[in-house]
């Protein structure tokens, strides 16, 4: 029995689904939906094709699943820093590392969610655009008091352009940080976070 063949048996059936999400994130995220074939995700995990369609009945499925999963995991991350104790500007630079965090940590899972490669397929872009609008609506309902605080009523135009201009730019800040690694967390979110706060309690005034 070969070594691969061992592991195969070694592993549970959630530690190989695990492991095929992993791969999916990696594949999807590297070379897009279209040209991410089965065979190259099952073999990245370490299982067979049969294995893999044992988790997931199709390739579409798959990476609708890890866009769920990935989808929630980031905003559960930048969930915990807005709802997060403390004062405004605490919470804002806890939402901003956890956003820097999350991006650094797990790339390729920011590049499927924020900057994939189109798909090719009208459903699935669709799919896409619907979990970015869900993300920016579920930011906007937990930024809500923060914003109100500031004079921008919930649901208005001018709250709708700042949590888009709040997580754009966040991400343009991780972007950056990804191409200058010897920049330190703490003077990048405190940068960041002072610019995006001195701003914030002023944007109810004309």
């Amino acid at each position: 029995m070969s070594t691969t063949q061992a592991a195969r048996r070694r592993l549970t059936a959630p530690a190989r689904r695990e492991r095929i999400e992993a791969a999916a994130v990696e594949a999807f995220a590297a070379r897009g939906y279209d040209a991410t074939s089965v065979g190259e995700v099952a073999g990245a995990a370490g299982v067979s094709r049969t294995v893999l369609y044992d988790h997931f009945r199709s390739k579409r499925e798959l990476y609708l699943h890890v866009l769920d999963t990935q989808n929630a995991a980031m905003l559960a991350e930048v969930g915990a820093g807005i709802t997060g104790a403390g004062a405004g500007r605490d919470r804002l630079r806890a939402t901003v590392v956890a956003y820097l965090v999350f991006a650094r940590e797990r790339p390729a899972a920011r590049r499927i969610l924020v900057d994939p490669i189109p798909t090719g397929d009208p459903e699935l872009d669709r799919a896409l655009r619907t979990f970015r609008s869900a993300r920016t609506q579920a930011v906007a309902t937990m930024l809500a008091p923060d914003l109100a605080r500031a004079g921008l009523a919930p649901g208005s135009t001018s709250a709708a352009v700042v949590v888009e201009l709040l997580i754009t730019g966040v991400d343009g800040v991780a972007r950056w940080w990804q191409e200058h690694p010897d920049v330190g967390l703490e003077e990048v979110s405190d940068i960041a976070a002072r610019l995006l706060w001195s701003g914030l309690p002023h944007l109810g005034g004309r």
